[in-house]
């Protein structure tokens, strides 16, 4: 039976009305494929920079892009857009796609798909670093009970920290030293300056532990010996054993003293000496007067040493922070695990590792991250590379997020 032309047609009608919307049908599906891709594309493609730095270049590139077509069953083309600026990297994913068609419906065979996706990822970018020979007025206790062991046993408190004492001062650390010599009272002082770290370690050799725990005393003398300085960054770093004594007044007059070097624009570091027997009231007591002029009475200020290896180490922790920082970070990351450090010279960057000691790793380039005022403390050699170096610092702590 043959058709009639009019049936012919009307076949070939219905014929090309139902691969035309198959055909927009399987089109709207691999649109949707396509930024489904872009949209990959671009966040992985600022994870890939969170996590290696910049530049964008072909390994990170083709890193980014086997994300994206993991995300589409098609052979998606990727291309890249790239910018930044000292806040931020941005980055547009174009997705493109070749879909078949009937000609004799659309009257060519194929046609393009394209999807675009912009993300962001927040940054701080810093090209200097604070490094301006801080004054470090060390306030060290010498009444009787530094001639006690550690609860663990060993050698004397005493002798355990003029050895860290003298091992700081030999480190060659880019900081002014100064000193506070108390116990009754205070019995020695040694100003800020090029002669300190000698005149220090004469002293040390000259006295040993006996008397009271004046602290007032030692923190109000420190206040006098920072000040005499140029403020480069003032600290002062209280080492002690024992309660205030011997007065009635004694706790309150060293918090009032702490509130002077506060007053004066002074940090208080302290480094408490915990034995077997020590009282909550001690561990209260160097809170209470540890913290920055902004952030008083802040436990990250205060350290704790139950050992001499713990002394030693803490003493090295705490002096090795100020050496080198930038921020702060704003906002203050939410989860600091999420903090990536970049050392960027040109347009390449090397990623720094974290460091629990900057003193230890002085020699390599390592960041420590402090939570009390949001900064980022480098290693000196770090620190070396943006003073000397030409390098910048670049800190990426938040995911990247789309945005459109």
């Amino acid at each position: 039976m043959s058709l009639t032309p009019v049936v012919l047609v009307g076949s070939l009608v219905a014929s090309a009305v139902s691969l035309g919307t198959i055909t927009i049908g399987r089109m709207s599906v691999m649109r949707t494929d396509t930024q489904r891709a872009a949209d990959a594309g671009s966040l992985a493609a600022l994870q890939v920079i969170r996590e290696r730095g910049m530049p964008f270049d072909a390994p990170a590139r083709a890193a980014a892009e086997a994300i994206a077509r993991g995300n589409s069953s098609s052979p998606i083309r990727i291309a890249w857009e790239v910018t930044e600026t000292a806040t931020a990297v941005d980055i547009t994913a174009v997705a493109s796609l070749d879909v078949d068609m009937p000609a004799f419906v659309f009257g060519q065979s194929t046609t393009e798909l394209r999807a675009r996706s912009s993300a962001r990822l927040p940054q701080t970018k810093f090209d200097t670093a604070e490094r301006r020979l801080p004054k470090l007025t060390l306030v060290l206790d010498y009444s009787g009970s530094m001639d006690l062991p550690f609860s663990g046993g060993g050698g004397k408190a005493i002798d355990v920290l003029e050895s860290s004492v003298a091992s700081l001062l030999g480190a060659g650390l880019e900081i002014d030293y100064g000193a506070v010599f108390y116990s009754t009272n205070v019995f020695r002082t040694v100003p800020i300056g090029a002669g300190a770290p000698n005149a220090i370690i004469s002293v040390m050799n000259s006295y040993g532990a006996g008397g009271n725990t004046n602290t007032a005393a030692g923190l109000a003398s420190a206040r006098n010996v920072a000040l005499a300085a140029p403020d480069t960054g003032r600290y002062v770093l209280l080492v002690s054993d024992g309660e205030p004594c011997c007065q009635s007044n004694a706790f309150a007059a060293a918090r009032n003293a702490a509130n002077d070097l506060w007053n004066a624009g002074i940090t208080i570091f302290t480094l408490e000496i915990r034995r077997s027997g020590s009282s909550a009231a001690l561990d209260q007591f160097m809170t209470d007067v540890a913290g920055t002029p902004a952030s008083r009475r802040d436990r990250n200020y205060h350290y704790v040493a139950t050992s001499a290896g713990d002394l030693v180490n803490e003493f090295r922790r705490i002096v090795s922070t100020i050496v080198c920082k930038v921020g702060p970070l704003a906002p203050a990351p939410a989860d600091p695990a999420l903090l990536r450090v970049y050392l960027r010279q040109g347009g390449s960057e090397r990623r720094l590792v974290e460091t629990d000691d900057l003193g230890r790793d002085a020699s390599l380039e390592r960041y420590r991250y402090e939570s009390a005022d949001q900064s980022v403390r480098l290693t000196s050699t770090a620190c070396d590379s943006v003073l000397t170096g030409g390098a910048s610092i670049v800190v990426r702590h938040q995911s990247p997020g789309l945005t459109q």
